[in-house]
């Protein structure tokens, strides 16, 4: 298959084979019902009548199976008529896109799309020349799994595999021959170098019919696949984590059974042990609590072994102007969730209101609360922070993560998408970027409270490990990455008079200390904003994006408040809106 044959597929001629068959179906059931009638053969008794009867009954058996050859060929017929409808408007779409470049791009009937011009223009065009090949490949795919389809539906008739399935009228019987037809949903793409943009492609490849049986048939395909649209993957995963809720209670015993059973542990060593045995549940319902609310998407939910690990935005991504994804650190589980979703609430309030007080007032904002790995914990797995092995793991689920928001937001990579990282998760942040290879994904990046952002994936000399220190590392523009530490932060900082104890960072595991790289620095003290407020400092390691009450009112840090300027992409602005140190 190839687009040459898309554009051949005549609609007009499988929509009117699907009504002709249709009609049939009233001749097929007249002629069945007249030979209903028949077999009876009233006032006739002898063999022969009975072998006269056996014989019209057998005819109307045929009748009802090739009835049921009607339905299924109906059915595949309808369904190929809406699917093949769907690939022409597609690719009439990306016909019109390659049109409008002056002539720069064309696209061949396998896809390819070649790109002519100056060097200047080839680089310009490139992204934009890989978005239409990609689409198109998509469409030939599917084109190419619908005519599977169709082979596979007439092979069955061909072989008499079709048949009424114990009908005993043409009504049931053109219903049996309709469920043994029809396309099958579609598989994503999948193998090594897919991305999400890929997924993309498929997904919007697919007629609507097809859409809703892949999620019928198949939710697990999509709901954690990164290239498709967050309101389709939210129901989804809503449901999964309302049957893990429903199946961990049915699990978990109650307190009152396990003093029954462990009658003779003491009331805190009951306690004990009925938080151990309840810590899943707690996690599930932190996710499920944090999800619950106004404008928000749970848009991962993937419980694992150790972590119930999930991903909420605060507004629908696909839908933002304005993307921003925070990564947590040490001791995080799901049950975390509702406290970094306010957090997140909180910053997208403030990057509207920064918006608003710079001239772009509505302007959609997304933020999302990423936890999609297994970061260390203080009380059992602290020296898991030591190398950076979960840091590597998640990173490359982050970028993907990253990916896939460019790949589903209706700006494409023109959204502006700021990357955050806080403790560990900055170094797993860090890694993501430096994972990404690329420039174009990300727009900003900012660490917080960070040992170090960690090594990168070049090494030098093929295998000296060299570590992660500037924008170039991080595949940003140039000014566009940012640090920040808080007094007496003993991951960043240090603490004591004069941070005369050192900190985590300045040991050197995660590479140098992010206080000497040549990032932006940014202040976390008390400051007055450019827009009047008067905010405090952070102090400590967790003080970074939380709000304080202030007259009643929340009120976010400097530091919370440099985030709102970075994500609402004003770290630019002439007016110097950011507080560096």
């Amino acid at each position: 298959m190839n687009l040459d044959d898309i554009d051949e597929w005549n609609v007009g001629a499988l929509n009117g084979i699907s009504n002709e068959l249709t009609t049939e179906l009233n001749t097929a059931a007249e002629v069945a019902a007249e030979l209903e009638k028949v077999s009876a053969l009233p006032g006739w008794h002898s063999p022969a009548a009975d072998a006269a009867r056996n014989r019209i009954k057998t005819v109307r058996g045929n009748v009802l199976d090739d009835t049921a050859v009607l339905g299924a060929v109906q059915q595949l017929a309808e369904e190929t008529a809406l699917a093949v409808t769907k690939l022409q408007t597609e690719l009439a779409n990306l016909r019109s896109l390659v049109a409008a470049q002056d002539g720069h791009l064309s696209l061949a009937s396998d896809g390819e799309v070649s790109i002519s011009g100056t060097p200047e223009e080839v680089e310009k065009l490139q992204k934009l020349a890989d978005d239409i090949e990609t689409r198109a490949k998509a469409l030939i795919n599917q084109a190419q799994d619908i005519d599977n389809d169709c082979a596979e539906v007439f092979g069955h008739v061909i072989k008499g595999d079709v048949t009424a399935h114990g009908a005993t009228d043409a009504a049931s019987a053109f219903k049996a021959g309709e469920e043994q037809s029809g396309l099958s949903a579609p598989y994503p793409p999948t193998g090594p170098g897919t991305e999400p943009k890929d997924s993309t492609a498929w997904w919007n490849a697919l007629s609507a019919e097809e859409q809703q049986k892949v999620i019928a048939e198949h939710p697990d395909w999509i709901n954690n696949n990164e290239g498709i649209p967050t309101a389709v993957r939210n129901p989804i995963n809503r449901a999964l984590l309302d049957q893990a809720i429903a199946d961990e209670q049915k699990r978990v015993p109650t307190r009152e059974e396990l003093a029954q059973f462990y009658p003779g542990l003491t009331p805190a060593q009951l306690d004990k042990l009925y938080g151990e045995r309840t810590r899943r549940l707690r996690e599930l319902q932190g996710v499920q609590a944090a999800a619950t609310g106004q404008d928000r998407y749970l848009m991962m939910f993937n419980p694992t072994d150790t972590e119930v690990n999930a991903a909420i935005a605060v507004g629908n991504p696909d839908e933002a102007q304005y993307v921003t994804v925070t990564t947590p650190g040490m001791n995080t589980h799901g049950d975390s969730m509702p406290g970094m979703v306010s957090e997140a609430t909180a910053l997208k309030s403030e990057i509207q209101k920064q918006l608003k007080f710079t001239g772009q007032p509505g302007a959609p904002v997304s933020s999302i609360a990423w936890f999609g790995y297994d970061p260390p914990d203080v009380d059992k797995t602290a020296l898991g922070a030591i190398p950076e092995d979960r840091a590597n793991a998640g990173a490359v689920d982050l970028a993907n993560f990253y990916r896939g928001i460019n790949a589903t937001n209706i700006h494409g990579s023109d959204v502006e998408l700021s990357a955050f990282g806080h403790s560990y998760g900055s170094t797993t942040t860090a890694q993501a970027l430096n994972e990404l290879g690329e420039k174009g994904v990300i727009d900003n990046a900012a660490f917080y409270g960070s040992p170090g952002l960690g090594w990168s994936n070049e090494k030098l000399l093929g295998f000296i490990p060299t570590p992660i220190t500037d924008e170039s590392d991080l595949y940003l523009d140039q000014g566009h990455g940012f640090v920040m530490s808080a007094h007496n932060d003993p991951v960043s900082e240090g603490y004591g008079p004069g941070n005369i104890i050192p900190s985590l960072a300045d040991l050197g595991g995660h590479g140098p200390n992010t206080n000497t790289l040549p990032l932006e620095h940014l202040s976390s003290d008390a400051a007055t904003t450019p827009d009047g407020v008067v905010r405090q400092g952070a102090s400590g390691h967790s003080e970074y994006p939380r709000p304080v009450e202030v007259d009643g009112r929340q009120v976010l840090r400097t530091p919370a408040y440099n985030l709102a300027i970075i994500g609402a992409g004003l770290a630019d602005d002439p007016k110097g809106l950011l507080i560096r140190e």
